[in-house]
């Protein structure tokens, strides 16, 4: 007998939602949710705030300062005076502080996970726990690493030294997006500072909240003031502004691959350093030989986790086309028992999308995926909450390599099903996208695994597992998926400049002489 599906967890009242975000802030926070500038918080030095709505029920949750260009060169003239100090300390007194901050974090967890989930409607279950635990460790990686920054010393012609030697960039300009606030500011947080480094942080305008906290976490576990400043506002205004500032020596952005393209051309104009880690189009492949149940398991997971709005969701399922019918059955059998509703229910796996004009999109998405005739796989009808900016899960059956919704990030609970029937043509297959970011691939063979690993033009390869991170593995894509590498010693590089130093060890002579 078919199970039923899993009804929909009723919302908390408005007001039981700004009780709880009241909760979270430590005295003196205010009724507005302010800027962090130098080590305290700051009102806005023009006056300007902008709605933060909660996409569970679709109302203003609180309202947030919007800095201008003034808060910009105030946060400026504080990571100046403090990062030269910063950098001159002792590396593992650094060390000390940022494990304090992982420590603060894991002690705020309750605090930090609610604020995520209010602001953006990721699921409780998931921010108060699994992202608070890898924002930590995230700072306690790049603890570790203070005081390894060794230069070299390059074997040159005799009677000459040369050295390699390492410096921060100065001033960090770090911009984030609103899928996971906590866990992408920590992941632009760390390895700046770590490397002698002042930040500037834009968090999303649509889930600001928790960065806000974190400043003030990191400041109480004894990071100097002016070292982490976090400015609110648009990407249009202060984001824009924070990418063009002479000051700000390096940029580091997680978000759209337009909005990306855009920071690329400004940055490349000015010659400054940039990282961008951008959209991507997972294929996910199933071949004949995998252990069916344990990968359904993992494409749910992936492609409708947080709603669908991550960059390597799992949306392309790429299947072999002997099983086909059978593992589409699996996962849609397993959709029935995920929970959709109020992201503060700890049972909810599934809660809202970001925001109205996101749903729009996505549905426009669905829509014109549907116009063009393509078919649906048929879910049991699910009622969904009636305020918030919900939508249900949707599988696309026998889509078309090239159709639009097989090419474009719809960042929305969906999959489409594309079946091959040998490797070559699902390598072909998973490749044929503008992105690079992830392939996963299930599979029994150890020898297929390694030859699809290989020919995937990909940045992040999965076998037989999804989603697996570490602080310390870098992360970053190929094509249109983004420029450098986060995580990992590769972070570390690319917050640093490299000096070559040379010295003549006896009396110089002129090559002329």
């Amino acid at each position: 007998m078919p199970r039923s599906i899993k009804p929909a967890s009723p919302a908390i009242p408005l007001a039981l939602r700004k009780e709880r975000l009241s909760a979270c802030w430590p005295e003196g926070f205010g009724s507005v949710a302010p800027l962090w500038i130098d080590g305290a918080w700051h009102a806005p030095s023009a006056g300007t705030t902008m709605p933060c709505v909660d996409p569970t029920v679709g109302e203003v949750l609180i309202d947030v300062v919007v800095a201008s260009t003034q808060d910009l060169e105030a946060a400026v003239e504080a990571a100046r005076r403090a990062q030269l100090a910063w950098w001159q300390s002792d590396g593992q007194d650094r060390a000390r502080i940022l494990r304090r901050i992982a420590d603060e974090i894991r002690l705020h967890a309750k605090a930090l996970g609610t604020l995520d989930t209010l602001d953006s409607g990721r699921p409780i279950r998931d921010t108060a726990t699994r992202d608070v635990e890898r924002a930590a460790r995230i700072f306690e990686f790049f603890a570790g690493t203070t005081d390894r920054l060794r230069g070299a010393v390059v074997p040159v012609q005799p009677n000459r030294t040369n050295l390699v030697e390492y410096e921060p960039m100065g001033i960090v300009g770090a911009i984030t997006p609103w899928n996971y606030p906590l866990t992408n500011a920590a992941g632009k947080i760390a390895p700046a500072l770590a490397t002698g480094n002042a930040v500037i942080l834009k968090p999303a305008e649509e889930s600001p909240l928790s960065a806000l906290l974190l400043a003030w976490i990191a400041h109480k576990a004894g990071l100097p003031a002016g070292l982490l400043n976090v400015l609110n506002g648009s990407g249009s205004a202060i984001g824009d502004a924070i990418v063009r500032h002479p000051d700000i020596e390096k940029i580091t952005f997680t978000g759209s691959t337009t909005i990306g393209r855009r920071i690329g051309a400004i940055t490349g104009d000015l010659l400054k350093s940039v990282t961008l880690e951008l959209g991507g189009k997972t294929g996910f492949m199933v071949f004949a030989d995998a252990d069916l149940d344990r990968a359904a398991d993992a494409l749910v997971f992936s492609a409708f986790n947080n709603a669908g709005q991550t960059c390597t969701a799992g949306s392309r399922l790429l299947v072999e086309a002997s099983i086909a019918g059978e593992f589409v059955a699996k996962v849609a059998d397993r959709l029935k028992d995920i929970v959709i509703g109020d992201p503060l229910d700890h049972d909810t796996r599934i809660g809202p999308l970001i925001s109205a004009r996101h749903r729009n999109r996505v549905l426009a998405h669905l829509a014109a995926a549907s116009s063009s005739g393509m078919k649906r796989f048929e879910l049991p009808p699910r009622s969904l909450p009636d305020a918030g900016f919900y939508i249900g899960p949707s599988i696309f059956l026998d889509v078309s390599p090239a159709a639009a919704i097989a090419q474009e990030e719809v960042f929305g609970p969906m999959i489409t099903v594309t079946s091959f029937s040998s490797e070559d043509e699902a390598i072909e297959i998973a490749n044929a996208t503008r992105y690079g970011l992830a392939t996963t691939v299930w599979t029994n063979s150890f020898q297929r695994a390694r030859r699809v690993s290989r020919e995937a033009r990909s940045g992040l390869i999965w076998i037989n597992t999804a989603h697996s991170l570490h602080p310390g593995s870098p992360y970053g894509g190929y094509k249109q998926s983004g420029v450098g590498l986060e995580m990992g010693s590769e972070a570390i590089q690319q917050h640093m400049k490299i000096k070559s130093v040379w010295m003549e060890d006896h009396a110089w002579q002129s090559p002329w002489a």
